[in-house]
Parts: structure tokens; C-alpha cells; sequence
């Protein structure tokens, strides 16, 4: 057995290189399995997934020093029979956790090594009590893991005769590079700190009743490479969910430098977005509709005006081609509205989308076919988003069709700085690229001067968006800069993100991704009729999200919603009152205070000097709970509905939260 150990870690393996410890000291918990480090996927001949694990390795060479183990594997048998690769990793402590680096090297003839899943936690040891704290989407927390397994059961495209599988993709659809499980009094932080912000699959199967996690990198080496994989973590703090997300978070300290926020998004409650036109033509709004669309946000609390669609060709179509709408006075009445706008108290912020590409267009045909991504087939990678009207068949079999481009490509940049430069002509408060924090597929285009395939293209997608922002902000420095999905290697280069989802379905948990990262303006993107208000609404505020309305799919004015209309302006009234806190407050979820019942959903606002803590339910029909701030001292309430509070020491509050009310406690702090 070799073993490193200090107060807080014991990490084992075995003289097969098989995790045999993985233990917090404090408390006691073992997590390991006994089982290999790592699979590699490898394609040969016409069969392209091939599994080679580490307990089938040839040979097995285990190093120890001092302060790290050493662990080299040779040759692993396969279905295909043995396979020339070597894996090379190295262990050290590093507090409560264990690092790794890898090498990886390919000297097998005839293939090609895709994916390599590590560090592989096999037949890890579950409780009844662990939860997963899952970065899909900013966030889910699965409380019971054989039932997501089974709901992921016969999927049509997977093996279940071998596992069953769920998994996410880090960066995009997974918004930051790790994943935790938690107990109450410890947890088990499985993290990718990887500088080049390579794909990462998060990966979890399911054999039998044995449970295996990992995370899977896609070299794609050929026969003589080899790759440098470094910055794997390990960790086993004790404490909640919260103490393994620091550790996160402390690594995202050392390169993300989220920027200041301008005026017009910092202090808003958020915006009305709406499609002028739509891709099959219809005219929602006009140019000269600007003043009405005002009156209407401005009566719900509601400064901004998120303006898709504005140009000719209607919402996704004829993208990068913006052309304006001639017959509904052009550029130049659009620039007059747009003013008078701004001087009635209103913000524009102007939609184009960072990557779509219509093939219907010059561009497509002049430039866009050169510099689109590419499948290794050498076809061009394509999407379709097919929006219909009143009837069914676009619906049913499109109408645009859409390649992606290369962020590879220098002239993609060029074309979205001329877009900058025609919303700083027309005077827009902001300007918004959609779809830049989305998943981007990887690109097989060698002419595009990146490594095929293109598995880092999220490092250079962020240095693109950074190059934006700089481009925008020399030449506008008040002018707002945000994208489409949230994640946190794009995230730390924009003034806000219009989110994906608000996580208001079940399951949804963007607790998560605001506890790590509170400082970065996010939208909720939930309400889009007039049912279920209250609570979607209460959610917002308690997660501190600015508000998307984005009625009928961005069809129509928050008038056509009077509840919503009506409880949003309450709502907006209660978060202007309460600035300190819902705004310019650091959201710490619940750290920082504790409720005597979970019938209460809560969440903590710090500021300077003080604490708040706001409060809501919609399960029961009132709730009454003790709220306690260690350190504080009660000083008010504010709320929405006949929620009461009623301070019983310096520290607790005795409070009573009807259904889909919202309470706010505030406390300075001694």
C-alpha cells in the first residue's frame, strides 16, 4: 500500500495503481472503492469507441516520495487486445485534497486515443444522505441518485447493458468545472482545475448498484503524442456543499477578474425583451412603437428594453447580415427613437447573435463557408431553430438553416467589431452577442490555424469575448456588454448574462452557481404567461436575479400579463427600496444564517456592516420559523404580502411567511 496522509486526508493506492483510501480524517468518511484511476476511450479501424481501462494494464509501477506518489501503467488489455498506451500520474496533498497531473501517451499504430476519464472513482461509497451538486445549467442538486439514474435508464443512444450514464459538458452546458457531493458535515469536491478550459465532460455511471464518477478530457492523440493534462482535485472538507465550493471558487480567484458593472445594468431590475420581427416575417413591434413599449416596462418597474428582431430580416434570420427595416424609417428613425427613449428613462440594449451564421446569405457564400466550424467529415456543422406562426409546418420542418463560426478565425472578430460599431451609431445603451456561453462544437478545420480536432475552443471563444468587451469599452466605456448562457470562463469577461434558465423547475439549483460567483449579473428567463407569478417572481428576488420579461416568447408587452404586471411592479418597488441588500449585497445562500424549519426557502445578502436575509414559501399555507444571524442584531423588516417578523433576542427573529410572500430581515453585524 502506498499512502499519503497529513491531519486532514488519507489517499491510498494500491501496488495496481487501484484507489484503496480516500478518507476525510476529521470526520471519518471513506469515499474509495478500490477500483482502477482512469478508462481511456480509443478508436481502430472502422470501430471508433474502444474502452482500455487501468486494472487491465500490463504492468503497474508505483513511485513514492516524500510528498507524492508516482503511478505509471503500461499497456492495457482491451476487447481489441492490449493497446500501447502509457498513463503517468502524480499525487500530492494539498490541505484537505489530493492533486494530480497526468501524462498521457499514445504508441499504439492504427489508433487514436479520444477520451481519457480521470480521476475515475469507481464503486464510490454513497450514503443515504449524500446529495449531488450538479453544475448542469448553473446548477441542480440531485437528492437521490438511483432515481436520476433510473430516469436515465433505456436511453436510446447508450449502453445500459454496460452502465447507465448521465453526464454535462464543461464549458457551456455545465457552468463551472466540478461537482460535489454533499453531506451535511462533509463532502467530496471532484474538480478540473485546468488552465486551458479544455471540453470536460462530468460523467456519471451507474453498474449495477455500484456507482462510478469521473471526468473525461478528449485528447485525440494519434500514434507518437502525448498530452499534459494538470490541475485534477480531489477534496474531502469537512462541512456542507459550501466548504468544497471555496475551493473552487479560490482557484477561479487566480485568473478571473470580473469587471465593474456599468450604470445602465447595475442599476436596473432588468429588462422587456421583445422581437420586433420575427423569422417568418410577422411585425410585432415598430420602430415608433418605442414610447408605448417604455410606458409599459416603466409602469412595472422595468427600465430596459432588450431589443431582438430589429432588423429586416426579422429574429434569427439572415444572420450577420443586419440590415434596417427602410420601410419602417430606417437607421435614422431607429437612432431617433432609441434617444428619445433614453431621454424619457429608458435603456436599449441592441440583439446580434456571436455565432450563427444563415446560410441564405452573401455572407455564408463569401466568407462564412471558409471560416464556419467543421465536422470531421469536412462538412459544415449546422443548426436549425424553427420558429413558426400560426400554423404548424415551419414548425414541424424549418425555415432557416444556420452553420456556426470558428472563433478561431480572425475575420469573425472583425465582422462582430463592425456590429459594435453600428450599435454605438445608433446611441444603444448596451449591446448583446447571443449564444456566446453555449457549448460550441469542436471544430475539424485545419486551414483555421487551431490543433484538430478543436477541444479547446472555449479558451479561445473567451479570448474573443474579451477582445469585444476591450474593443467596446475604449470606444464606449459606458456601454453595457452581455451574452447568452451563463458559465465562468466567459462570464468573468461581460457585464451580465441573459441565463439560459431562471431554475425555477424542479430539481434546478442556482444556488450554486450564485454562491460562487455573486459579483456576475445574471437573468431569471422563466415567466413567459401569467401563471405561477409569485413564486417565480419571490424565487428572482430571493436568488437576486435581474428580471427577463419575455411575455409569449418575446412577443408581447407585460400589459397582455396583469398579474404579472401587477406583482413585478410590487416586486421592483421592494427591490429598489432595498438596494443595499438585493443589489449592491453579496448573495451567500443560506451562510450566515440558519432556520429553525425547510419549510422556508432563504438566502443571505452581505453588505457592509450588515446582513439581510430573505425569505418565501410556496408549499404550505403559513410557516412559522425562528431565524437566527449569529453576530447580528435586528434592526427591521420589509416584505411583500402579511408575512411578520418579530425579534425575540438581538440574533433571532420569530417569523411567519404566508404562501408565495417574501420577507426581508435585516441585521447590522457586531
Amino acid at each position: 500500500m502506498f499512502t499519503l496522509q497529513n491531519e486532514w486526508i488519507r489517499f491510498s493506492v494500491d501496488s495496481r495503481g487501484r484507489l484503496a483510501g480516500l478518507a476525510n480524517l476529521v470526520t471519518g468518511r471513506e469515499y474509495a472503492g478500490n477500483g482502477g484511476l482512469w478508462r481511456i476511450i480509443f478508436s481502430h479501424g472502422i470501430v471508433l469507441e474502444e474502452a482500455a481501462e487501468a486494472e487491465n494494464a500490463a504492468q503497474v509501477e508505483v513511485d513514492q516520495q516524500d510528498d507524492s506518489i508516482r503511478i505509471t501503467w503500461y499497456r492495457p488489455d482491451s476487447d481489441f487486445g492490449p493497446v500501447d498506451f502509457r498513463v503517468v500520474v502524480t499525487a500530492r496533498l494539498d490541505g484537505c485534497a489530493v492533486r494530480f497531473d497526468a501524462r498521457v501517451e499514445n504508441h499504439a499504430p492504427g489508433t487514436v486515443l479520444r477520451e481519457f476519464q480521470f480521476p475515475l472513482l469507481k464503486n464510490l461509497r454513497l450514503t443515504p444522505l449524500t446529495e449531488l451538486f450538479w453544475s448542469h445549467l448553473g446548477g441542480r442538486r440531485i437528492t437521490d441518485l438511483a432515481a436520476h439514474f433510473a430516469d436515465n435508464h433505456t436511453r436510446y443512444m447508450g449502453q445500459d447493458n454496460k452502465a447507465v450514464e448521465f453526464s454535462t459538458l464543461y464549458p457551456g452546458i455545465a457552468g463551472m468545472n466540478c461537482y460535489i457531493f454533499g453531506e451535511p458535515t462533509q463532502s467530496l469536491l471532484v474538480a478540473s482545475y485546468d488552465p486551458e478550459f479544455r471540453n470536460t465532460l462530468h460523467l456519471m455511471r451507474q453498474r449495477g448498484r455500484e456507482v462510478d464518477a469521473t471526468l473525461v478530457k478528449y485528447p485525440f492523440l494519434n500514434p507518437g503524442e502525448s498530452c499534459e493534462i494538470t490541475g485534477y482535485e480531489l477534496a474531502v472538507p469537512s462541512g456542507d456543499w459550501h466548504t468544497a465550493a471555496d475551493r473552487y471558487r479560490a482557484w477561479c480567484d487566480t485568473w478571473m477578474k470580473v469587471p465593474d458593472k456599468p450604470a445602465s445594468i447595475r442599476d436596473s431590475n432588468g429588462w422587456h425583451r421583445l422581437i420586433m420581427r420575427h423569422q417568418y416575417g410577422k411585425q410585432f413591434f415598430h420602430y415608433r412603437d418605442l414610447p408605448r413599449i417604455l410606458q409599459s416596462g416603466l409602469e412595472a418597474g422595468i427600465d430596459t428594453l432588450f431589443m431582438f428582431g430589429w432588423h429586416a430580416g426579422g429574429h434569427d434570420s439572415c444572420y450577420p447580415e443586419y440590415e434596417f427595416a427602410e420601410e419602417e424609417g430606417g437607421f435614422e428613425e431607429l437612432r431617433k427613437q432609441i434617444a428619445d427613449f433614453q431621454k424619457k428613462g429608458g435603456h436599449v440594449i441592441l440583439y446580434y447573435n456571436g455565432q450563427l451564421i444563415d446560410t441564405n446569405t452573401d455572407f455564408y457564400r463569401e466568407v462564412g463557408r471558409r471560416i464556419a466550424v467543421k465536422l470531421a467529415s469536412g462538412r459544415e456543422y449546422m443548426e436549425t431553430y424553427p420558429f413558426g406562426g400560426d400554423g404548424t409546418a415551419l414548425r414541424w420542418f424549418g425555415n432557416k438553416v444556420f452553420v456556426t463560426a470558428c472563433p478561431a478565425c480572425s475575420e469573425w472578430h472583425a465582422h462582430l467589431k463592425k456590429l459594435i460599431d453600428r450599435a454605438i451609431e445608433l446611441g444603444c445603451d448596451g449591446v448583446f452577442f447571443d449564444q456566446l456561453g453555449s457549448p460550441s462544437r469542436p471544430c475539424f478545420d485545419p486551414s483555421h490555424g487551431h490543433r484538430v480536432p478543436f477541444m479547446d475552443v472555449f479558451k479561445t471563444k473567451a479570448a474573443m469575448i474579451a477582445e469585444l468587451r476591450d474593443y467596446i469599452k475604449s470606444r464606449r466605456p459606458e456601454m453595457s456588454f452581455g451574452i447568452e448562457w451563463f458559465n465562468d470562463v466567459t462570464g468573468q469577461h461581460v457585464d451580465y448574462i441573459h441565463n439560459i434558465t431562471g431554475g425555477t423547475d424542479p430539481g434546478a439549483f442556482l444556488e450554486f452557481s450564485r454562491y460562487l460567483f455573486p459579483e456576475i449579473i445574471i437573468s431569471d428567463r422563466d415567466i413567459r404567461d401569467d401563471t405561477d407569478i409569485e413564486r417565480r417572481v419571490n424565487h428572482a428576488l430571493r436568488l437576486g436575479l435581474h428580471s427577463d420579461v419575455e411575455i409569449y416568447r418575446c412577443r408581447a408587452l407585460i400589459d397582455e400579463t396583469p398579474r404579472y404586471k401587477a406583482y413585478l411592479t410590487v416586486a421592483d418597488a421592494f427591490r429598489a427600496r432595498n438596494r443595499e441588500f438585493l443589489r449592491d449585497g453579496r448573495f451567500r445562500d443560506i451562510c450566515g444564517a440558519s432556520c429553525s424549519t425547510p419549510a422556508l426557502e432563504y438566502s443571505v445578502f452581505d453588505t457592509s456592516g450588515a446582513r439581510g436575509v430573505i425569505l418565501t414559501q410556496s408549499s404550505e399555507s403559513v410557516v412559522t420559523a425562528r431565524i437566527t444571524v449569529p453576530g447580528g442584531c435586528y434592526r427591521s423588516a420589509d416584505r411583500i404580502g402579511e408575512a411578520t417578523a418579530l425579534a425575540d433576542s438581538p440574533e433571532s427573529v420569530i417569523v411567519t411567511v404566508p404562501c408565495n410572500t417574501l420577507l426581508l430581515l435585516k441585521f447590522d453585524l457586531k
